[in-house]
């Protein structure tokens, strides 16, 4: 069996809807209201600790060479040391697939559903978020537990991840359900399918980062194609994008000022945590897992600031230790900063307190800008990503749209506008590695860089605090939960567990 039912489904209900309990059941999915109330619940899974609300974000920093653990509480310090069985948990696998379960059965009864106050611009409405939204749950599912496409170990490569397109409404029938891992390349396949079909529904460019939309869609479809390999496919959706909320780019401190609002102003998507009954609290939110501040420039210890930049992310980020960036000074005393370089990127990392220890070199991007400690919104999806996504498709040596001359210029936006002087007379590999170390610093503590170098093919060189993971290495893939293992014979584990 798969887990699709979660603690809160059983064979009386149809389906768990949050937070609007006082729908009945019976009546969920044949009314606007009840509609409207299940496709908030598939949105909500996404705040849950194991996803959106900490490890999608702070695991693939941990996982890569970005991370230091500073075991101030213990927390990630075996994700930071790839430990084999410190990975994506049963419980993402639980929660994602309850999620695709929710959007199934929705989408099964849009058609059917009688209440005379649907419009068809609310069916096509909902039929486009929940598109994007199964596609969404797939893709960081298939990241987790499978290779990339282009870039697999043959003898470890056990097929991508179930592909689930019908609802399962009862205990009964997910119990019979067991299906097998479909192919890599029919998982990303089914993703594109979806996001195009929710790029066909989806109307307007109206700045709502909280829910799906036709531009955060067309940036996926971005991402997704990177990942595929699929060059021209990732530029056609980043000129789509970007003719689009290209003008979104912030220039200069203004990337620094947005990050201090609840909502970037570059934040195509994003999970949002609306009020305090949200929090997930101050032991795994963003806010403590990666700063012990209370604010910025703050004095108060506030988190416990487990996941620290490591050494190398320093270096990329431009800033200098006072004595260097050795080892002896960053394990040594407290942190003191002795310059940064003119890339506003490096304003979001300050020195931490002392409160929970030897202070360190913190990131302040979470900080709990939501009104209340540890609630900050989880940006999935900014617009920078789009210029670095087809910088990168214009780059990658044979690809179908190479142009080195186009590639420098997305390079050098996005250069230009974080206050770095513009690149002149990169080529080759010195261009395509600059346009990947752009990539990092960009997205570092937003949850990118492992899988940026799982893609890649990439070893994760952890050097100097910890030893390099092979990319031939069984820890580059999470495993799939025991008890998923345990009750369906046709679901084969990952290599190594």
């Amino acid at each position: 069996m798969i887990a699709l039912l979660g603690t809160s489904w059983s064979c009386k209900k149809v389906l768990d809807i949050e937070p609007r309990q006082s729908i009945e059941a019976t009546t969920a999915l044949t009314t606007k209201d009840g509609i409207s109330a299940a496709l908030v619940s598939v949105y909500s899974r996404m705040k849950n600790v194991r996803v959106y609300g900490r490890d999608n974000i702070a695991l693939p920093e941990a996982l890569s060479d970005n991370g230091f653990a500073t075991n101030k509480s213990g927390r990630l310090v075996p994700e930071a040391n790839n430990v084999l069985t410190a990975h994506y948990t049963a419980a993402f696998w639980q929660i994602a697939y309850a999620a695709i379960n929710q959007a199934n059965l929705i989408l099964e009864a849009i058609p059917a559903a009688s209440d005379p106050t649907i419009t068809q611009a609310d069916r096509t409405s909902w039929e486009g978020q929940l598109y994007f939204l199964r596609a969404l749950y797939h893709f960081d599912l298939v990241k987790a537990y499978a290779y990339m496409p282009g870039a697999e170990v043959a003898a470890n490569n056990k097929g991508g991840i179930p592909i689930l397109l019908k609802g399962t409404s009862t205990s009964d029938d997910a119990l019979i359900l067991k299906p097998s891992r479909d192919s890599i390349a029919s998982v990303y396949a089914q993703i594109v399918k979806d996001l195009e079909a929710a790029n066909s529904r989806l109307i307007g460019t109206a700045n709502i980062p909280n829910l799906a939309s036709k531009p955060a869609t067309q940036a996926l479809l971005s991402r997704v194609h990177l990942y595929a390999k699929n060059y021209r496919e990732s530029k056609r959706w980043s000129d789509s994008a970007i003719a689009t909320v290209g003008s979104r780019l912030t220039v200069g401190t203004a990337f620094v000022s947005n990050w201090r609002a609840a909502t970037h102003g570059e934040t195509l998507f994003q999970v949002l945590f609306a009020t305090n009954a949200e929090n997930p609290g101050v032991n795994e939110s963003l806010q403590t897992s990666f700063t012990t501040l209370n604010a910025p420039g703050g004095t108060v210890t506030t988190g416990f600031g487990d996941l620290v930049p490591s050494i190398s992310l320093l270096n990329a980020l431009g800033i200098t230790l006072t004595g260097g960036n050795t080892t002896a000074v960053f394990g040594g005393g407290n942190a003191s900063i002795a310059s940064r370089t003119a890339d506003v990127r490096n304003l979001l990392f300050e020195v931490g307190t002392t409160g929970r220890g030897l202070s360190k070199v913190e990131c302040t991007k979470f900080i709990g800008k939501n009104g209340f400690p540890n609630l900050d919104n989880a940006p999935v999806i900014r617009v920078a990503e789009l210029y670095l996504n087809r910088a990168e498709a214009l780059a990658t040596p044979n690809s179908p749209v190479f142009d080195e001359t186009a590639a420098l210029a997305d390079l050098n936006k996005i250069a230009t506008n974080r206050g770095l002087p513009a690149f002149v007379g990169l080529s080759g590999s010195a261009l395509y590695e600059e346009i990947l170390n752009q990539r990092r610093i960009e997205f570092a503590f937003e949850g990118h860089r492992f899988f940026d170098l799982k893609r890649l093919g990439r070893d994760l060189v952890k050097s100097p605090h910890y030893n390099t993971v092979p990319f031939f290495d069984a820890r580059i893939l999470a495993p799939l939960p025991q008890r998923e293992i345990d009750g369906n014979k046709n679901l084969v584990q990952n290599p190594g567990y």
